[in-house]
């Protein structure tokens, strides 16, 4: 009897521990650290990513170019479908990003002019955020056809590719109208059977750039060879002709002026002692359009639509 009474007291204890394991385990929600919000720029010091295509002073005969980059220490993509989409933009010359949001990919860019082009790449969080560790940009520098010889050509490469060992200021956002001229596709290196059978390759899929979110009314940025402080070097702001304080700190900054409708900004770097520190691409103009109606699921810092 005592035996039994044993028993039944012990099964009846270790029950409840049992049943609540599985129970914390199904609770636990699934998220990457980069799909957090809590979690900001700078929380990836070791996010790195680098062109595999093309090479930097490379040369292509065709108005596109294939681009390939390799991330390291940072998940891009969605976790599952319809989840966060961490992502790298895609900057051509200064026009306004394009997004990469697989790594795995192979990236037809077309619509390039001939002559000289500079292609960068900065790794942002799934509302855009610029993940702001020390590797977390690259670029590269290409010709499109022939290239020009003597002081024409070096006169062209001047005035589009900026000193990399100088202070590098790219603009983020807000991303602006898209170009009308570049393009940004998947290729698709294996085609379905069926489109290979009928002798037809099936066209890559332009990309829909940017997402929902990149033309919210917050100022982002990748900063390179150079450091913001008090004493350091700043970003000046201008928004509609109107100056903002100077930017001392490398964070997305709030444009709190630029309500519904179309607006125009202008970024510069400067020195520490308050000169424009000279370098292509380190001005930056943009015009962009906030809508007063918001995206349900937008991220926390409030997401609007992009009008094209």
């Amino acid at each position: 009897m005592r035996r039994t009474l044993l028993v039944l007291l012990t099964a009846s204890i270790a029950l409840p521990a049992q049943a609540r394991v599985p129970r914390k385990a199904r609770r636990a929600p699934v998220m990457r650290a980069e799909d957090d919000p809590r979690k900001r720029g700078r929380a990836f010091p070791r996010a790195s990513i680098t062109f595999a295509a093309p090479a930097d002073l490379s040369q292509s005969a065709e108005g596109a170019v294939a681009v390939r980059v390799v991330v390291k220490g940072y998940a891009i993509g969605a976790l599952r479908p319809g989840g966060p989409v961490p992502h790298a933009h895609l900057i051509v010359d200064n026009e306004p990003a394009m997004e990469i949001p697989d790594a795995n990919a192979t990236w037809m860019l077309g619509g390039l002019s001939p002559g000289p082009h500079l292609l960068r790449v900065v790794l942002c969080r799934p509302w855009h955020e610029v993940v702001k560790a020390p590797r977390a940009f690259a670029m590269v520098r290409v010709w499109m056809g022939p290239r020009i010889p003597g002081k024409a050509g070096r006169a062209a490469e001047s005035v589009t590719w900026p000193q990399p060992r100088k202070p590098i200021l790219t603009y983020v956002l807000p991303v602006g109208a898209p170009s009308e001229q570049l393009v940004l596709a998947r290729l698709e290196e294996n085609p379905p059977d069926a489109a290979a059978d009928a002798g037809q390759a099936k066209p890559p899929d332009p990309v829909a750039t940017p997402l929902p979110g990149a033309n919210r009314p917050v100022l982002d940025f990748y900063l390179s060879n150079a450091k913001l402080g008090r004493r350091g070097d700043k970003v000046r702001i201008v928004l509609d002709r109107r100056e903002l304080p100077l930017m001392t700190d490398w964070k997305p900054h709030l444009l709190r002026g630029a309500r519904s409708g179309a607006h125009r900004i202008s970024i510069d770097l400067l020195s520490r002692k308050g000169v424009k520190v000279n370098n292509v691409v380190n001005r930056s103009d943009r015009v962009f359009t906030v809508e007063s109606r918001q995206r349900k699921g937008g991220s926390r810092l409030g997401d609007s639509r992009l009008s094209r």
